[in-house]
């Protein structure tokens, strides 16, 4: 199974060095380990989506965040963070649990995120250097928690976790590769649905069109999914308002997807 290959195989640490390296220039459509212009494009993504939800809402700088299965990296909640009263951040993976927790407590031997950080808050926000030091500590304050979770189990967070209780949850490059059919997939997206209040949205993103990535030697399979299969997974979990779906060519090596999509749904009252 897609889990146990990761709990086995995935290597948090050559996972930070291979793709979320933003130092060289770059061209889209070039084969690389990373395509940064397709990671700032997504990154661009996330920083409209939580600038837009708070100049929407009444809410603004209190959302409840839950992220789903988001790895060894923090990058999907920079933009997030100014927005956010809390965040509570949930990974299958024990050693990408402990990566994420380390960065968050100061840990001397824990990896440097300061580059990403730049990218989101200068490169897409049009922020200042000042800011960015600023918003890494914010990140840190407003991470309450780094917690086991498992979308093969009902549910698939501790009970602790309370549900109808988020106004966002937040999950990338993950449903994909721990779903093995479309209709796991369906069920993945209804079991996060329960943790989003009546009114709050699903942001992800994922690869389309996508068997495979590999990480090193290893590859681990991922499921093929597409627009409609997204769109109709999103609405059987309850998430029938304001679909906003981007999607963007991908060429690597590390994969065979061929485009990579950015997507948001609001869950009907």
């Amino acid at each position: 199974m897609a889990s146990a290959l990761h709990e086995e195989q995935f290597n948090p640490d050559a996972y930070i060095a291979a793709r979320f390296s933003f130092c060289e220039p770059h061209k889209l459509g070039e084969k690389k380990d990373l395509d940064p212009f397709c990671r700032e494009w997504a990154l661009g993504k996330f920083h409209e989506f939580y600038s837009t939800l708070s100049s929407n809402s009444a809410a603004e700088n209190r959302l409840q965040i839950l992220e789903f299965g988001g790895g060894p990296v923090i990058y999907s909640l920079i933009s997030a963070a100014p927005y956010a009263e809390r965040i509570v951040f949930s990974e299958f993976v024990g050693r990408n649990r402990d990566v994420v927790d380390s960065w968050r407590i100061r840990e001397s031997n824990s990896h440097d995120f300061r580059s990403i950080f730049k990218t989101v808050v200068q490169s897409v926000e049009g922020r200042d250097d000042e800011e960015v030091e600023h918003r890494e500590q914010e990140l840190r304050d407003k991470i309450i928690s780094v917690i086991p979770c498992d979308v093969r189990q009902d549910p698939p967070l501790d009970p602790s976790v309370q549900p109808g209780s988020y106004d966002v949850v937040s999950t990338h490059f993950c449903l994909a590769v721990a779903c093995e059919s479309v209709e796991m997939y369906a069920e993945a997206l209804r079991k996060l649905s329960a943790y989003v209040r009546p009114g709050g949205y699903i942001l992800s993103s994922d690869g389309l069109g996508q068997t495979f990535y590999t990480l090193g030697d290893a590859r681990f399979p991922c499921l093929t999914i597409n627009k409609e299969i997204i769109e109709k997974s999103l609405i059987d979990a309850g998430f029938t308002e304001e679909f906003r779906f981007h999607s963007l060519p991908l060429d690597l090596e590390i994969s065979d997807g061929k485009e990579v999509a950015v997507f948001s749904a609001r869950k009907c009252r």
